[in-house]
């Protein structure tokens, strides 16, 4: 259950009182007990307490909205991604706070009967599975290192959320047929950082924070000018301005940095970073990498179309619970934005990739239908915004990861279109992996990456390339950088490292990875290497079956298969490939589609069959078989053969490319 903390108005005690009581009465661990009014500082009881909560629950009320506790506490639960906000009057929340779907419960007595309740306790229980997680205990970890569940072949295809929240300040694509005037990156007035003039270690962090946008910003390509003080707004300063503070409390110094519409002034985005003080070295460094990869990922869709201007409150509210972690919200944000604005691109793309995130999310009734709409909003996303080359990505992403054909054909027609589409080269990428083609989709990786240099995404599929190529010391160099810049996303680095070596078959080099990077960047019940690696070594059958003895992990499996096919114990390596490879592929279109309907997004990494180190299982007539059941045979006999049948073609390779 969450952990909420309710922040009210005194003048509300009475409902505080019966909302705790509803709350807690559901299993629910309620912080509420203090006079929110009084006194000129937060507290160390109220800082702990927000830092522990899942949920900022805050109760908006004509009090409530005129209080500066109320504001600032709502505030953190905004900036951090916690926020739920309730209406319990009829009043408006103050500006800053309206763009968030608050829940209307005035009149509100806390009656068991009263619909309301089981609106409110399913939001809470949705924002507190897309909140702030707890790591699993050894107990109840997954010995896994797989993608989460709503990611599909490629892992890169998670980094349009950064795109779709970019794509919220779009509306309408710039790029209008027949518009001359293509600008195609946003300049941004860079304005200096706020700091207590008392506090020289702040000061000097808010001009180095402030360095560090303006460099990752220049290097990924968008145009900065520096400020000393926040320009009018609708002067020529720039196409949006980026401002913050620097504070601290007991623990942490906290930066919150704003990304502000520079025609009305508004702010789209907000966001707080907070290090401890051992993090302090590397903090500007993290925001200026962070901020970036945003700005830069989609950058081309950051500029108004000046002839459509748009009320900047609809980007904010689809901007709203962007993030990797709370894909439902930012769903259901996209739908209800493109129900207002159906003329709004951003909103209709959104809708297109965020269905296909949670689809596997959403219960099996409810799939068809959402499924439905999710294509209609990509048709109409193509039709507001033709030559933006992602949109044609979510294509992918509504179909069966077994029509690879068309897939591809898709990819290849954004890119096509639009060379320079920030993310399209990635997902083309990872669908060529995928299939046994790693040389192109090598180039494409590399191409994708030194555009930039600071997405998260990219850094970990460069990681998964160096790994794979063997490219040991610049695969350490950039693991470097990215835990610095990224230390939140240090597991999925890992992961990108160990996905290469398996592609590779490099056991010895996966024990160096996790030599190299400790226990504390490994998962929950990860199992190490060295058991598997020591029996492959050895040559030794009998060591690597004891080491792989009840494996049900997947990544445990996947390098157990790796390892029993290296050793030429191919039923072994066949009977953890029939449990990690499902049956993708109907005897009809119609029966394929209802498989993955099913089960989303089933498909583990289809590269650990297609490398080079599965070679041994290619010599057997039982990968025929696996590769129909995963939709890789339609797809090589369709004229498109993976690298292992090209210039130096294995024995199997006349079986696999024949025609039907």
């Amino acid at each position: 259950m969450a952990a909420i903390f309710l922040s009210y108005s005194r003048e509300d005690r009475a409902f505080a009182e019966a909302l705790t009581r509803l709350l807690e009465q559901s299993g629910h661990d309620v912080w509420w007990d203090r006079d929110i009014d009084s006194g000129s500082e937060f507290s160390g009881e109220i800082e702990a307490a927000l830092e522990r909560a899942d949920i900022v629950l805050v109760a908006w009320s004509r009090s409530s909205a005129k209080s500066a506790w109320v504001r600032d506490e709502a505030a953190i639960g905004r900036d951090s991604g916690r926020l739920l906000p309730v209406v319990i009057d009829g009043s408006p929340p103050p500006i800053g706070f309206r763009q968030f779907q608050a829940l209307d419960l005035s009149g509100w007595k806390g009656a068991k009967k009263d619909p309301r309740n089981s609106a409110l306790l399913g939001a809470i229980d949705r924002r507190g599975k897309g909140s702030r997680k707890v790591p699993p205990t050894a107990s109840t970890a997954t010995p896994s290192l797989a993608p989460p569940s709503h990611s599909r072949y490629w892992i890169a295809a998670a980094a349009l959320l950064l795109l779709v929240g970019a794509a919220a300040t779009s509306f309408y694509f710039f790029k209008s047929r027949g518009q001359d005037d293509r600008t195609t990156k946003p300049t941004i007035a860079l304005v200096s950082f706020a700091a207590p003039s008392s506090d020289p270690q702040l000061r000097d962090l808010a001009g180095q924070t402030r360095d560090a946008l303006s460099h990752t910003l220049s290097q990924s390509g968008v145009p900065v000018r520096l400020f000393d003080s926040m320009p009018a707004t609708g002067s020529a300063a720039g196409d949006f301005f980026i401002s913050g503070e620097m504070s601290r409390n007991p623990d942490k110094i906290i930066a919150t940095v704003r990304l502000i519409e520079a025609t009305q002034g508004v702010a789209v985005f907000s966001k707080r970073y907070e290090a401890r003080s051992n993090e302090v070295g590397d903090f500007p460094d993290r925001i200026g990498a962070q901020m970036a990869a945003m700005l830069s990922g989609g950058a081309t869709l950051l500029i108004l179309d000046r002839r459509h201007p748009v009320d900047p409150a609809l980007m904010t509210e689809l901007l709203a619970g962007e993030g990797v972690d709370d894909l439902l919200q930012s769903y259901q944000n996209a739908k209800r934005v493109a129900g207002k604005a159906p003329d709004v691109a951003g909103a209709q793309i959104g809708v297109a990739f965020y269905s296909g995130f949670v689809l596997d999310q959403l219960p099996e009734g409810e799939r068809v239908r959402a499924l439905a709409e999710a294509r209609h909003a990509y048709d109409q996303g193509l039709r507001l915004a033709p030559d933006f080359g992602d949109t044609y990505g979510a294509w992918c992403l509504l179909h069966s990861e077994a029509r690879k054909i068309e897939c591809e054909d898709h990819l290849r027609q954004g890119n096509q279109i639009d060379p320079d589409a920030p993310y399209l080269r990635s997902f083309l990428a990872g669908l060529l992996r995928s299939v046994g083609r790693a040389d192109e989709a090598l180039e494409l990786t590399r191409l994708s990456y030194s555009h930039d240099p600071y997405n998260i995404f990219k850094i970990a599929d460069m990681l998964r390339m160096f790994e794979a190529t063997g490219d040991a010391d610049e695969a350490r160099k950039l693991y470097q950088d990215g835990t610095r810049w990224w230390p939140e996303s240090r597991a999925s680095l890992v992961r990108n490292r160990m996905f290469g070596l398996v592609d590779r078959g490099d056991f010895e080099g996966m024990r160096r990875v996790e030599e190299e990077v400790g226990p504390g960047a490994l998962l929950p019940g990860y199992h190490l290497s060295n058991a598997v690696a020591v029996g492959v070594k050895a040559k030794s059958v009998p060591a690597v079956r004891t080491a792989c003895a009840g494996a049900d992990g997947f990544m445990l499996m996947a390098r157990c298969m790796i390892a029993f096919s290296t050793l030429g114990d191919l039923d072994s390596a066949y009977a953890l490939a029939d449990k990690i490879y499902t049956a993708r592929v109907g005897d009809t279109p119609e029966e394929t589609e209802k498989i993955w309907l099913n089960d989303p997004g089933n498909t583990p990494p289809l590269e650990f069959v297609t490398s080079a180190a599965s070679a041994p299982m290619r010599r057997d007539p039982r990968y025929i078989l696996l590769a129909r059941r995963v939709g890789l045979l339609d797809y090589w006999r369709s004229g498109r053969p993976p690298d292992f049948c090209r210039e130096h073609p294995e024995p199997i390779c006349p079986r696999l490319l024949a025609a039907h």
